[in-house]
């Protein structure tokens, strides 16, 4: 679509918004579930929504531009209560949220002039727990806490982020160029961008090249088109678009090569229910998948090959991309719906889902290897986060950075400094150092080659200040001594290949691991995985086995260390598996 073309379309439908919002069922803000009211009626209205929390905590959503009075009422008693809902923003998400507790358990209904305009079920879910331990506080010391560098200069707000395979950084904001950093030497390179690309999803595929889905006419209108970024040559390559447009999708890279892309809002406005897949050339729907999720799904290739997905909702599920397509249940997670929380792969199958809802500290996981899945509390954080970043570290450690513990959409002013470093051996978060600048809203954290993490992004929606610079956490692995080293790597493998790696000490490696390259948005990184690789010393380095199969490593580009006694990693290799 033309972009004078996509101006006009997004003017013409903002006046329809405005003249259908009180009776467009799919206008429904991110989070809320994907099921009908409790009562059987057609559905919620988008301008005045309700979301379950947890406990006998409820959310009252406003779309509309005013202020609105509304009265909410527990279902079965006396009690009554009044909310003014504020205003939506003017500006991405498009919604206000007004939090609000209950007495006493039981459905809840949201009435405006005394007509109910929603009705939501209490899930009795509980908004913590108490019987796993929670964050603990290391001793400050580099080697134990990590060290964050100052803030530099990024010449955007960094709220997309990819790690090329070519070691050097494809990033994104809402306006303006793309740029591609170069950590070696902080310099950065400007490339034109085909379309407006905020708030579009994004896969790294098997060959390397980024594939970007959808994109930006205006706040919930996305659009249908489907680019290819090249590292090789810092370029972007227009691609046969989509069936519907899409605004916060995800898309992921799949065992056989292909990428699925669901959800989001297509140039209407209306919720992308059908899942389309890239087939290398072109599109396919699956005409048979059609569900409504929120924004960006946090989804996952898992070890039996469907597509896992985690949330934001409550209820997870397997999507099997063959034929037509069609869902299947899987289990239900113990906190409620959990947007803006941050979800991992940490191991095949294994997946940590943190944060988010509002605002909570908790944490659970769940094994996709097992007969019958099931989450399960693992420790809480020591902060409540929102808009968090999960980032794997070469260890098989998550860190979290970032994030709000605010109640309000994006609250810079509840900012969380501290990062905190999960373990999966034991469930347990410790606190590790605190960054300068504040990352809430639109904020991205990004694995790099040599085992730092790089954080930048905030701002550019919100009502929340721009940050136009990032900041790199060494994490305390690094403050461990001297870094093991390559003398030689291959640059491709197959799977289950066993292949050589030198190194001029292979009597101190305990462990090869290799992570996935990057590629995250909106608290959510939908490419990176972690793979403890099968080894042996030799004399001059040692002999190596890749993954064994598409559904534990998906095929593309990863970052291969070598790891020592004192859990200190090399710097990487970036390693194709096809």
């Amino acid at each position: 679509m033309p972009k004078h073309a996509r101006l006009l379309f997004a003017l013409t439908t903002a006046v329809a918004s405005l003249l259908t919002a009180c009776v467009d069922s799919s206008q429904s803000p991110p989070g809320r579930p994907d099921v009908p009211p409790a009562d059987g009626s057609s559905g919620q209205l988008a301008a005045l929504d309700l979301v379950y929390v947890c406990g006998n905590k409820f959310l009252a959503t406003n779309s509309t531009g005013s202020p609105m009075n509304v009265e909410y009422r527990l279902v079965g008693t006396p009690e009554r209560g009044t909310l003014t809902l504020r205003e939506e923003p003017g500006e991405d998400p498009g919604f206000s949220e007004t939090e609000f507790e209950t007495g006493s358990s039981g459905a809840v209904e949201l009435y405006h002039d005394d007509v109910r305009v929603a009705r939501r079920m209490n899930e009795s879910l509980p908004c913590g727990v108490t019987s796993v331990s929670a964050s603990v506080t290391a001793a400050g010391t580099e080697a134990t806490v990590g060290k964050w560098s100052a803030p530099f200069s990024w010449p955007i707000i960094g709220l997309h982020l990819h790690l090329l395979r070519t070691g050097k950084v494809l990033s994104w904001g809402k306006f303006g160029a793309s740029y591609v950093w170069t950590p070696s030497s902080n310099t950065f390179t400007s490339v034109p961008l085909p379309d407006q690309l905020f708030c579009s999803g994004h896969t790294l595929l098997a060959d390397g090249r980024l594939l970007v889905t959808g994109g930006h006419i205006s706040d919930n209108h996305g659009i249908p088109d489907a680019n290819l970024f090249d590292p090789g040559t810092l370029k972007w390559l227009p691609q046969p678009s989509m069936a519907k447009g899409r605004w916060y999708p995800t898309t992921t890279t799949l065992a056989n090569g292909e990428a699925v892309t669901l959800a989001g809002r297509d140039q209407s406005g209306v919720i992308a229910g059908v899942p389309e897949v890239w087939t290398g050339s072109g599109w396919r729907t699956l005409s048979s998948a059609r569900r409504d999720l929120p924004y960006y799904p946090r989804t996952f290739v898992a070890p039996n090959g469907k597509l896992f997905y985690a949330g934001e909702n409550r209820a997870s599920l397997y999507l099997s991309t063959s034929g037509s397509g069609a869902w299947s249940s899987v289990a239900s997670r113990l906190y409620g719906t959990r947007d803006y929380g941050s979800a991992v792969m940490y191991q095949p199958g294994k997946i940590l889902y943190a944060g988010g809802g509002r605002t909570t500290n908790t944490a659970e996981t769940i094994d996709l290897n097992q007969a019958a899945p099931a989450w399960k509390w693992t420790g809480s954080m020591a902060y409540a986060r929102r808009h968090l970043t999960a980032t794997l570290l070469p260890t098989g450690q998550v860190l979290v950075t970032g994030g709000s513990s605010g109640t309000d959409f994006s609250d810079e002013k509840s900012a969380v400094y501290v990062a905190e470093l999960w373990d999966p051996s034991t469930g347990i978060w410790t606190k590790m150092s605190s960054n300068s600048v504040p990352r809430a809203y639109h904020s991205t954290a990004l694995l790099l080659p040599d085992a730092r993490v790089l954080v930048t992004g905030g701002g550019d929606a919100a009502g929340e200040p721009n940050h136009y610079n990032a900041e790199i956490f060494s994490p305390p692995y690094l403050f461990k001594g001297s870094r093991p080293q390559y003398s030689s790597a291959p640059s491709a493998v197959g799977y289950g290949q066993t292949f050589t790696v030198g190194t001029p000490t292979p009597t101190a490696i305990t462990r090869v691991t290799w992570v996935r390259l990057g590629s995250v948005t909106h608290a959510f990184n939908s490419n990176q995985r972690f793979n403890e690789l099968r080894f042996t010393r030799t004399s001059s380095g040692l002999s190596v086995t890749a993954p064994p199969n598409r559904n534990v490593a998906p095929p593309g580009h990863y970052m291969m260390f070598l790891l020592n006694s004192a859990g200190v990693p090399s710097t990487a290799k970036i390693v194709q598996i096809k």
